[in-house]
């Protein structure tokens, strides 16, 4: 095939991948945006881009000293940091390098598969109907999503370079190969999983007027080692930044039900990539509790039809093993259910890279058989076939892309999917409460309870009372959350309850109650210990305490410069503003100057009201 063409079908390939996606640019920051990146100071402060690549993903949560998540990430956390330097807190330019990234691995696979002397017409419908399909707008559109394409594209050009080893016998080529694949790995923990797909790589043959000769079996599975030991080094440094294997997760499947619920988890998964059309963030797929007929029975025997017609298809093809290996090695921590919460263990993003796979076993296998059929038409046929296929995934993903334009869109759209998911209600109810729809939001929140007893919808519920005045009942929902067990209950999340509380009882006047919360969350949350104070300080203020506020403030001055969260930050405010008060500008300045660089990327509206009374008062000082 000449070079031109090759270039034509990349160009269709990249466009289709784009344009499909192209809508999703002028999004906002949703979800897990608004803490992974929005918030995170360690993406944003260049002093702390070691730690950043240092700690979870989720390290913000805390001081530093603790993980605060399952996940050590520093591919993604390192592409963090470049979009921030890149495009700041605009989500425009976050958004359209996701997009192109897409478009690259789009074109990596195109390439893989030309290199395995796939048909170019069978590579275009492969391809095309990969980058357009509509589970991927998780993982596309998300901003937060980006780890899966990152991802898909180090592994896939990981494998690129193992077969250019192959061919070419050079062992840079290997080594760039494997350099790939622990950006892989920094990306997703899938990757352990997908060293299989190096064996059969690094050993397949081919007649050799096409490709050298293969290696062996064994000097293949020699060859794959070099990925293995890469992942075993990996995961004894995750280890060690995480202090676990593996933490616990609230609300998750025990192991027997995890194991009943497997077949589920693969048919819906299955469901997703042949129809598409019932898509979410969240579904209600739950937790299979006993071996019933529907519930486990007849899910298992599909499933196991459905993975014997998929080895059947992969006889004496190469590239349909390599497709099959894709489709499944990816897919496999999906079925670990016990890592997820109850309403959370089934997510389109797990298919980013497991949907190539299914495709290239599905459209090269139809393409074989139609071409027995009708010899000579069979990748026609199977193009004509596509297009209409093609064209109706991308309105759909069109189409979706913009339910993740906002929060609000999206968690409209999540709790008509899934109504009975408590998270989804909660989810609802905090972004109706910021847009001060306050009615709507206690409505969310009580259905959220209804559904389960979950702490942040009681929190978001006692914040809604607050703001409409029924101290009693904020007092009430937040102290229900403070007796909980302290293995049911995330550290951040105590802290937020203990914070509004105190608000709770300063409401109520009842400074002295709030003084003794505000110290009890000290207590049990040191490392939420300057966050706490400045709270503190705030009521010692106002019972004219103000030695004694001023105190406490001086005492946490370090660690405040160690915590993560903006309201750490806010105790040199507190500082500048007591110092001000007493006279004692040099020390003021010193300190509010600290507060607005530390503060310096914050864009919520609490803490732009903050910075605009610290400049305010530093100008009045100077």
């Amino acid at each position: 095939m000449k070079l031109s063409r090759e270039f034509v079908w990349l160009i269709v390939k990249t466009a289709a991948a784009v344009l499909v996606f192209i809508n999703s640019v002028p999004g906002d920051f949703v979800y897990d945006d608004h803490r992974q990146i929005v918030a995170n100071p360690l993406i944003q402060d260049a002093s702390l881009m070691k730690n950043a690549l240092a700690s979870d993903v989720w390290a913000f949560k805390g001081d530093g000293t603790i993980s605060a998540s399952n996940y050590w990430r520093p591919t993604f956390t390192a592409w963090c940091i470049v979009n921030f330097r890149l495009f700041g807190l605009d989500p425009f330019g976050w958004h359209l390098l996701n997009i192109l990234l897409h478009a690259g691995v789009c074109a990596v696979g195109f390439l893989l598969l030309r290199r395995w002397a796939v048909p170019p017409l069978v590579c275009a419908v492969i391809v095309v109907l990969f980058a357009v399909h509509p589970v991927h707008t998780e993982s596309v559109a998300w901003i937060s999503g980006s780890p899966d394409v990152l991802f898909g594209s180090f592994f896939l050009l990981s494998i690129y370079f193992a077969d250019l080893s192959v061919t070419q016998n050079k062992k840079r080529n290997l080594a760039v190969s494997l350099l790939f694949y622990l950006l892989a790995l920094g990306s997703k923990e899938i990757a352990l999983f997908c060293i299989p797909i190096f064996v059969l790589v690094l050993g397949r043959r081919g007649d050799d007027t096409t490709f050298l000769k293969a290696v062996t079996a064994n000097k293949a599975w020699r060859s794959a080692s070099v990925y293995l030991a890469a992942a075993v080094a990996y995961f004894f440094v995750r280890a060690y930044i995480l202090g676990a294997i593996s933490r616990p997760v609230e609300n998750s499947p025990t192991l027997p039900s995890a194991l009943l619920t497997a077949p589920s988890v693969f048919l819906f998964y299955v469901r997703q990539i042949i129809f598409p059309f019932w898509l979410g963030p969240n579904y209600p797929l739950r937790p299979v509790e006993s071996a019933g007929l529907f519930s486990f029975v007849l899910p298992l025997l599909v499933s196991a039809l459905l993975i014997a017609g998929l080895v059947a298809a992969t006889r004496g093809s190469f590239v349909r093993r390599i497709g099959a290996a894709l489709f499944i090695l990816p897919l496999i921590p999906a079925f670990f259910t016990t890592a997820f919460p109850s309403e959370q263990i089934g997510h389109d993003r797990y298919l980013y890279l497991p949907i190539s796979g299914f495709l290239i076993v599905a459209v090269s296998f139809l393409t074989e058989l139609l071409g027995k059929r009708f010899p000579g038409a069979g990748e026609r046929y199977v193009l004509i076939g596509a297009v209409p296929f093609a064209l109706t995934m991308a309105v759909q993903t069109y189409s979706y892309n913009r339910i993740w334009l906002n929060d609000v869109s999206l968690w409209r759209h999540a709790v008509t999917v899934d109504p009975s998911s408590a998270s989804n209600w909660r989810q609802l109810g905090a972004v109706l409460a910021e847009n001060n729809d306050l009615d709507r939001a206690d409505d969310a929140y009580q259905r959220s309870i209804g559904i389960r007893q979950d702490p942040l919808a009681l929190m978001g519920r006692g914040r809604i009372s607050i703001a409409k005045g029924d101290l009693a009942g904020a007092v009430r929902d937040l102290e229900t959350i403070i007796n909980l067990p302290p293995e049911n209950l995330d550290a951040y999340i105590l802290f937020q309850t203990y914070e509004a509380l105190a608000v709770a009882h300063q409401q109520q006047k009842d400074l002295a109650a709030a003084e003794r919360r505000l110290r009890e969350a000290r207590e049990r949350l040191p490392i939420y210990r300057a966050a706490a104070t400045e709270k503190l300080a705030v009521v010692l203020y106002l019972q004219n305490r103000k030695p004694e506020a001023l105190a406490e403030l001086e005492s946490v001055r370090t660690q405040a410069r160690t915590e993560m969260l903006l309201a750490s930050k806010s105790v040199f405010l507190r500082l500048g503003m007591l110092y001000a008060e007493t006279g004692r500008k040099a020390e003021a300045r010193t300190a509010l100057e600290e507060f607005l660089s530390a503060t310096a990327n914050a864009k919520d509206a609490p803490s732009l009201e903050e910075r605009r009374a610290a400049a305010e008062l530093l100008r009045s000082i100077r």
